[in-house]
């Protein structure tokens, strides 16, 4: 075959298989290619947030460190379990690398622009 002949058959083939990423859900607070030194005064832990209940007690929430992005020279919580993709940045690395109430994350850690955490 000739190359004109197949080139309609690839470019339809190529635009099928990106169409598959096309409704891919990320959720509201996934945050990707993040920095906490030196852009969140005291905060300085770079964490990923499991974003639902966890632990012994309904009120926790588990961190995991946040996973570097070499691309980006950036963390980047896509990068990590599915399930922690809320981006966060805590006064010390003890906060993201373990199971917290929620009173207690939202004390020691702040959202990547150095605000409050307000709502889980």
């Amino acid at each position: 075959m000739q190359l004109l002949n197949i080139l309609p058959i690839l470019i339809v083939l190529l635009i099928q298989g990106e169409a598959g990423y096309a409704n891919t859900v990320k959720p509201v607070n996934t945050i990707t290619n993040f920095g906490c030194a030196g852009c969140v005064p005291n905060y300085y832990a770079a964490g990923c947030v499991k974003w639902g209940p966890t632990g012994p007690r309904s009120t926790d929430v588990s961190l995991i460190m946040a996973p570097w992005n070499p691309r980006k020279s950036a963390y980047d919580c896509s990068l990590a379990d599915p399930e922690y993709y809320r981006a966060s940045c805590c006064a010390e690395n003890f906060y993201v690398t373990n199971v917290l109430t929620v009173t207690i994350w939202k004390a020691k850690c702040r959202n990547i622009d150095g605000s409050e955490i307000k709502g889980y």
